[in-house]
């Protein structure tokens, strides 16, 4: 899992590369405000289910085919990649906390995010 996300990782840095400045500027400009969203979503989410779940990767031995001697398919065992799910508990009275407190920070990141994807239409006409 964690060479999947390298991988992605390195496959979005270089197509953010092949953006025009405007393009990385914008980006750039709404990072924070896709952080709270996403964490607003993950809340809500936990609290409408009733508990949080934690993702945990990790990698198993699992049977499979492989080439052999002349390219003949022989029984081998590969690595794959799983996601094992948790849930945890939650107190509801202190994810409505958190809920509330990030639709404050959200509110702030949009006006945050709006004058600075202005900056970047001044800076990077086009």
């Amino acid at each position: 899992m964690t060479r999947f996300l390298t991988i992605s990782m390195l496959c979005g840095a270089v197509a953010l590369a092949a953006c025009s400045p405007l393009q990385q500027c914008l980006v750039a400009a709404d990072q924070d405000l896709r952080d709270v969203r996403r964490a607003l979503d993950e809340h809500r989410g936990n609290l409408s289910r009733g508990y949080a779940i934690e993702r945990i990767p990790g990698r198993e031995l699992v049977p499979s085919v492989c080439p052999g001697e002349n390219g003949q398919p022989v029984p081998c065992m590969r690595w794959d990649s799983t996601t094992e799910e948790i849930r945890h508990r939650i107190n509801p009275e202190f994810e409505r906390e958190r809920i509330a407190l990030l639709e404050t920070q959200l509110a702030r990141a949009e006006a945050t995010s709006a004058t600075a994807r202005a900056q970047c239409q001044a800076a990077y006409p086009e």
